[in-house]
C-alpha cells in the first residue's frame, strides 16, 4: 500500500488512535503532510533558478544549499512553511503532554510525553531479568533500565510524574 504520508507516520498515527488520541493522529498526519508539501515546495524553489537563463550560475562544485549551510536563508515561502511545522509540531507535543498516562492496548504499560516518551510498565518479581520486585517500572526516553516505582498503578503514576518532574529539572540545570 502506498501511504502519501508514509509508513512510519501512518503506522504511528493508527497506534494513537487505537489507543484514544484521534487529535494527536490527526495533527501527525497534517504536519506530515505539510512536511511533504514543503519539501516538495523547496524542490520547485531549487530547481527554477537553475532553469532561469539570465541567473549566473555557479559551478557545481561550489553551490550550497540551505540544507548545506545554514547561514544560507531559506526563500520566504519556506521559512513561512518551516514556522508552520515548527507550531504544529509544538501543538502535538503540548497535546501527548496534556494527555497524560496513555494506556497500552495489549499489556500493562502506559506511556508518557515529557520531551521524549516514557513508560510505565508493569513486572513480575524475576531477579534473573533485574526486576526484583512485582510492580511498575519507568524507563526514560534516555533508554536506561526500568526502575521500580510503586506496587499498584496509582502511586505508581503519581511517582512517576514526581520522577520525570525531578528528572526533566535536574536535565534543565546541566543544559548551557
Amino acid at each position: 500500500m502506498n501511504d502519501p504520508v508514509g509508513t512510519e507516520i501512518a503506522a504511528t498515527a493508527t497506534w494513537l488512535e487505537e489507543h484514544a488520541a484521534p487529535g494527536a493522529a490527526t495533527v501527525l498526519r497534517r504536519v506530515a503532510r505539510q512536511r511533504d508539501q514543503a519539501r516538495r515546495d523547496l524542490a520547485a524553489e531549487r530547481a527554477r533558478p537553475a532553469a532561469a537563463p539570465a541567473a549566473p550560475q555557479q559551478p557545481q562544485e561550489t553551490r550550497q544549499s540551505a540544507d548545506d549551510h545554514p547561514s544560507v536563508p531559506p526563500a520566504p515561502e519556506a521559512a513561512r512553511v518551516i514556522a508552520m511545522l515548527r507550531t504544529d509540531l509544538a501543538r502535538f507535543q503540548a497535546l501527548a503532554e496534556r494527555a497524560g498516562w496513555v494506556p497500552d492496548g495489549g499489556s500493562k504499560r502506559l506511556w508518557r510525553w515529557r520531551e521524549g516518551w516514557w513508560e510505565l510498565g508493569h513486572r513480575k518479581k524475576n531477579p534473573k531479568d533485574g526486576y526484583h520486585d512485582t510492580g511498575w517500572y519507568l524507563w526514560g526516553p534516555d533508554g536506561s533500565f526500568g526502575e521500580w516505582i510503586a506496587p499498584h498503578k496509582a502511586d505508581a503514576m503519581t511517582d512517576a510524574d514526581r520522577l520525570i518532574t525531578k528528572h526533566l529539572a535536574a536535565t534543565a540545570e546541566v543544559k548551557p
